[in-house]
């Protein structure tokens, strides 16, 4: 009697394990195992430096500074009307443990995959510099760092690039962005800025600046743009 109520009591148990695995708390041997959050970074792999004509002005009291036709080589231009566009290379990518990959026997601890871009990349940059093996002016000559020269009237990275002044518009230089960045948490290293000069030559002269950019992983990139021929502008 005692053995009949032994194996009862056996089957009753093995029919409740079961339908455990049906009720949908538990998963059945046949079940692939549940993925995990994946996470999504963009990471800097490089910067680009293009010239272009700037687009017609459309509010002297708030000035734009849109990027038009690129700049044509050797074509004679005012300072103020050619915009340095810097754009960002970015590669976007998503992260995964080799658990959460079914039937995965891999090695390797992460598999990488493109991703929707999101709205920063991982990087800070660190310092921006600006100089040209050309003489500018008397008070720059070559090899001078040039960043206050340059103003940045465009950024979509989340960092301020101007403030209000009596109530005009007025753009951060190079020197200022980048000390504003140091102060307020750093500066996103992507993707588009505009740059433009804020003063011209001493005299017509035919330069190439060249750009310098630390981010705050230890890359150092460098960028040469391409020849730009300025006028001299009259006072």
């Amino acid at each position: 009697m005692k053995i009949q109520t032994l194996c009862a009591l056996a089957l009753s148990g093995m029919l409740a394990g079961c339908g455990s695995g049906s009720n949908g708390t538990t998963s059945g041997p046949d079940e692939p195992p549940k993925p995990s959050a994946q996470k999504s970074k963009t990471v800097t792999q490089g910067f680009e430096v293009h010239i272009f004509n700037r687009m017609a002005e459309q509010d002297t009291q708030n000035p734009e500074y849109i990027r038009d036709t690129p700049y044509q080589v050797a074509e004679e231009v005012a300072y103020q009307d050619i915009i340095f566009g810097l754009d960002t290379q970015t590669m976007p990518v998503t992260t995964a443990s080799w658990l959460d990959i079914p039937h995965s026997f891999s090695l390797i601890k992460k598999a990488y995959a493109l991703s929707p871009v999101p709205p920063q990349t991982e990087e800070n940059i660190v310092s921006i510099d600006i100089t040209s093996a050309t003489d500018f002016s008397q008070a720059y000559p070559s090899g001078s760092n040039l960043n206050g020269l340059f103003s940045v009237t465009y950024a979509d990275a989340l960092n301020k690039y101007y403030s209000y002044k009596n109530e005009t518009k007025t753009f951060f230089t190079v020197e200022e962005y980048v000390q504003y960045g140091r102060a307020n948490g750093g500066l996103n290293a992507g993707f588009t800025r505009n740059l433009v000069l804020n003063s011209g030559p001493d005299y017509p002269v035919n330069m190439t600046f060249y750009i310098e950019i630390e981010l705050d992983n230890g890359k150092i990139f460098s960028l040469e743009t391409q020849e730009v021929a300025l006028k001299r502008i009259d006072m």
